[in-house]
């Protein structure tokens, strides 16, 4: 935990609360186009078009059409969705275990850089997992995402949270100097264990 005790949780969702598995996604474009994963892998990352579709300004028919020329592969649409939701494996149940007991001793929220796709996916599968959050701040809906400074001081400010009484969880380290950028505790995330601690310490 940090020197000063914090008012609120901040955390992240993929990576944190739910196991990702990105290579699923590959896997399975590249045995319905046909092709080596090797071939198609390399090629992804975030780009633009990624970044326009996380904050809701290119959906998913647009995006997979920028993906298939990124990727040099053409598939039915339905390919695209199911492969695209490959990527959620579940969530990390001794994580899911402990938010209920520190979201009572501590108003507990979610920050999630993610899609209209990817979040009916999940709310769907782990809806009932994500309860004790008492509000899930997805990027493609409020046109924001991490780890844009701006961003993490909105956040606060609809939480009515001061962000340096806000501690911070996310498994991706640019996020993590984001919310430091924006005057926020941050704690890296480095596996299921960093985040069980903290809630552990907070619900003690």
């Amino acid at each position: 935990m940090t020197a000063r005790r914090p008012r609120a949780l901040l955390l992240d969702l993929g990576g944190v609360v739910l196991r990702l598995r990105p290579r699923a996604c590959f896997e399975y474009w590249a045995d319905r186009a046909g092709v080596d994963i090797r071939d198609i892998g390399p090629r992804w990352g975030i780009d633009d078009a990624y970044r326009a579709h996380e904050v809701g300004a290119l959906d998913f028919t647009a995006y997979t059409e920028r993906l298939g020329e990124k990727l040099g592969i053409e598939l039915a649409e339905r390919d695209w969705r199911t492969g695209w939701n490959a990527l959620f494996s579940g969530t990390f149940a001794d994580i899911v275990d402990a938010l209920p007991r520190a979201a009572a001793r501590i108003p507990t929220y979610c920050f999630t850089n993610t899609n209209a796709e990817h979040q009916q996916t999940w709310q769907t599968r782990y809806g009932h997992a994500l309860t004790s959050f008492r509000k899930i701040y997805v990027s493609s809906e409020i046109g924001r995402r991490k780890p844009d400074v701006a961003s993490f001081v909105w956040v606060a400010a609809d939480m009515g949270v001061t962000p340096a009484d806000i501690l911070f969880l996310d498994d991706s380290r640019e996020n993590v100097e984001g919310a430091a950028s924006a005057g926020m505790q941050t704690v890296h995330v480095t596996g299921p264990e960093v985040t069980l601690d903290v809630l552990n310490r907070v619900a003690a």
